[in-house]
């Protein structure tokens, strides 16, 4: 499995005992859909959330603030689907799966796109106030 990561990446406010096995979950998830381990990236990101403009949408967005971002991405066969812990949003298999391990975790968002070569799986956590 290939990884990518920031020079200086930010601590996610989570515990490695609640994270792990999420962090198993989305590998699994990876490649329950085809991808074979060694075609898959783990990546990690530091990602800064500014307000939006008021809207009408009637999907949740993400709170501002700073984040962790972890992806798993390769070429399996993933739906585009989102989850938020509150309000509870009817989530697709891939998300459904992992519900538990999202809010044990202290996941803020996750979610499942497809992209022209490949597809993720990403999960933003808090960035850690100490």
């Amino acid at each position: 499995m290939k990884v990518e990561r920031p020079p200086e990446l930010w601590e996610a406010d989570t515990e490695d005992v609640q994270l792990l096995p999420l962090l198993g979950e989305m590998i699994a998830s990876g490649l329950a859909t085809g991808a074979d381990l060694a075609g898959l990236t783990l990546s990690a990101s530091n990602v800064s959330v500014e307000p939006d403009e008021p809207n009408d949408e009637s999907e949740p967005s993400i709170l501002p603030g700073d984040y962790v971002a972890l992806s798993v991405r390769g070429n399996g066969d993933w739906d585009n689907e989102g989850w938020w812990p509150e309000p509870r949003v009817p989530q697709a298999r891939w998300l459904a799966r992992m519900d538990q391990r999202l809010r044990t975790a202290g996941a803020q968002i996750a979610y499942v796109r497809r992209l022209p070569d490949e597809n993720s799986v990403t999960v933003f956590f808090r960035r850690s106030p100490g």
